[in-house]
This record gives C-alpha cells, sequence and structure tokens, in this order.
C-alpha cells in the first residue's frame, strides 16, 4: 500500500554543505506555523520555510527509501541545477518559477531502495521547500494501527543515563511536554512492532549531532541544528522538526536507539530534543525483497497510545503540496515577491 512521506527542507533530515550558503526564515518568529494552514500563514511554502541559495557549488543531500521521489521549491529566470540520484546525474535548466513553489524534480519509476539524492546549485538561483518519498508501508488492502509515545512514557521509553536528560513544558509541544539532553552519549532507547517510525523534537541552533541506532546498526548522523546561519546560539527555535524516519521496515520487533554527540567540536555543547515518536503496525505487511526480520530487536514497546486507522498524517496522501506544486504560483504574495527579489535580482 502506498503512501507519500512528506520531509520539510528544516528537518534533519535534510543535509546541507554550508549553512552559510543558505537564507532562511526564522521559525521561531512564528512558532506555531509548523502546523498552521496557508490562510494563516499567507505563505505558500511548507510550514513557512525554505533554504535560499544563490551560491554556486551549494549543496543538499538526502537519504530515502522509496519507490517515488519529487523535490519542491523555486528558481530565477535562468534554472541551472544538478540532480543526483545515487550516482546518476541531471543537469536542470527547465524549471522556471519566480513567484511561487514549483517541482525541481520528479521520478516516479526508482527501485523500492535506500537511496540518496544530492541537489547542487550550479550558479543561479534555487529554493528548497519540502521532498515528498512514495513509499510502501504495508501490504496491498493492509489498515494501521498508528502509535504515539509521548516523552514521558517511561513504560516504552528507556532514557540514559536517569540523571543525562531534563524535562520541560511548553504550549507548543506534543502533549505540553518534552526532554533533552546536553550530555555527550546520553540515549534514548525503545523498541516496537512497526513496518516505520517517526521521530519528533525541536531543532535550535545550540543542539547538534545524533547518531540513530537501528536493531544494534548504526543507520544514520543528523543534526537538530536549525541553521539559520547566525551561529551557535539559543535561537532559531523550529518545532515539530522530523528527527528520524525509517520505513518500510520487516515484520517483526525493532529496537530504536538514539545517542546525542555532546559537543560540535569547537568546545560548545550541543544538545537533543525529544518530543515524541509515531510508529505504525499493519494488518498486512509488505512484502520486502531481502528482509532480515528485524533481527536484533528484542521485548515489546508497552504503555502507549494507540489508534486504528490510515497511517500517521506525515505519510497520507499529500494533499496541496504534490499535486498542486506548480499551480500554486500566484500564492503567498509577500512570500514570492521577497524570493523574486533574491533570485531575479542577483
Amino acid at each position: 500500500m502506498a503512501f507519500n512521506l512528506t520531509v520539510d527542507d528544516f528537518d534533519p533530515l535534510v543535509a546541507y554543505s554550508n549553512y552559510g550558503d543558505w537564507q532562511t526564515p526564522n521559525p521561531q518568529d512564528n512558532p506555531t506555523w509548523w502546523n498552521a494552514t496557508q490562510d494563516v500563514t499567507g505563505s505558500q511554502w511548507h510550514q513557512n520555510t525554505y533554504h535560499l541559495t544563490t551560491v554556486a557549488g551549494a549543496q543538499a543531500t538526502f537519504n530515502f527509501t522509496g519507490s517515488a521521489l519529487h523535490i519542491f521549491g523555486g528558481t530565477g529566470a535562468n534554472p541551472n541545477y544538478t540532480v543526483t540520484v545515487d550516482s546518476a546525474s541531471q543537469v536542470l535548466t527547465t524549471a522556471n518559477n519566480t513567484a511561487g513553489r514549483t517541482l525541481l524534480y520528479g521520478n516516479d519509476s526508482l527501485a523500492l531502495a535506500p537511496h540518496t539524492v544530492q541537489i547542487t546549485n550550479n550558479g543561479g538561483g534555487l529554493l528548497l521547500d519540502l521532498f515528498v518519498v512514495g513509499t510502501k508501508l504495508g501490504g496491498d488492502g493492509a489498515t494501521f494501527t498508528n502509535t504515539t509515545v509521548d516523552d514521558r512514557n517511561t513504560q516504552t521509553l528507556s532514557f540514559q543515563p536517569g540523571g543525562g536528560w531534563t524535562q520541560q513544558t511548553g504550549d507548543n509541544f506534543f502533549n505540553q511536554t518534552s526532554t533533552y539532553t546536553g550530555a555527550q552519549g546520553a540515549s534514548i532507547e525503545t523498541n516496537f512492532s512497526g513496518s516505520a517510525v517517526w521521530v519528533y523534537g525541536d531543532q535550535v541552533n545550540d543542539h547538534g549531532s545524533y547518531t540513530v541506532y537501528l536493531n544494534n546498526s548504526a543507520v544514520g548522523t543528523y543534526t537538530q541544528r536549525s541553521g539559520c546561519a547566525n551561529g551557535y546560539a539559543k535561537s532559531c527555535e523550529k518545532l515539530h522538526g522530523l528527527a528520524f524516519f525509517a520505513g518500510p521496515l520487516p515484520q517483526g520487533q525493532h529496537a530504536l536507539k538514539i545517542v546525542n554527540a555532546g559537543g560540535n567540536g569547537q568546545g560548545q555543547q550541543t544538545f537533543f530534543d525529544f518530543d515524541y515518536l509515531e510508529y505504525t503496525t499493519p494488518s498486512v505487511w509488505p512484502q520486502l525483497a531481502g528482509a532480515g526480520g528485524g533481527a536484533g530487536a528484542s521485548g515489546t514497546a508497552t504503555g502507549a497510545e494507540t489508534a486504528t486507522g490510515s497511517a500517521p498524517a506525515t505519510t497520507s496522501a499529500h494533499s496541496g503540496a504534490a499535486a498542486g506544486g506548480v499551480g500554486t504560483a500566484l500564492l503567498g504574495l509577500v512570500a514570492a515577491a521577497w524570493v523574486a527579489r533574491k533570485l531575479v535580482g542577483q
């Protein structure tokens, strides 16, 4: 059963070659807009964020597992950028949109397998807004049981060391709570039975690297630095960042562990924030080539909140972005005019 995963340009799953090469709005100016509709934000950009560059050679990289990929953003009047999926590069000069979001790249014919996409600005203007991945989280006709695990759920979650984590509250967190650490090597662990898992936490410029382990194997290192290019500080906070996603996963128990690096290599302490996670369990599991059954996972996640129905919202059919991407040129006039000045007036 096919689903679309939406990844915002700010999410830690997207890595940028140099923060200083990219200009972004400050999500802290409107902290609730990650979940606001366009009539509230007045912006056509997904979650009212984007990454904009006019620097030749500026790059963004994104790893995903899926059979389709669509990248949305904007360009100047003379687009010139390269998209590389795995080892195949394609120089694109056809997207031409100075007023709003457009499709920068689309491919519906990928193998359902791990892929790496890299998008490089070749000297014009390039704006990245969101990535949409087509993937498969269940077999044909599957229904899904979605489970949400809040940071306060100590029946399901293990925070190590116990004294290395600090609880906090705030109206904009899920269930008004969140937990963070600045301790080097501090970890959070859980077990779950699902075909996909999502982890959420806020991003701030004093946050840093963390490594994710799935079934005892390191699967990626990411950063929760928000990246508004104003240096190390408690600034540029964006709530509800997608800190990690994995799927499709084979049937069975899976062990998830996240380890905070605790420093940025320049003598500054860095933090990791955990707000909540979700996983989905299908009634019919997807058939995956070479599936190993989740070897290494043990135990059962308990004490979580569950709901039966469709997959979590982040994987539902993507409304507005994919289907209407090219047609949004006249929306969000204030942001569009600003971007047009940046891209055309260089």
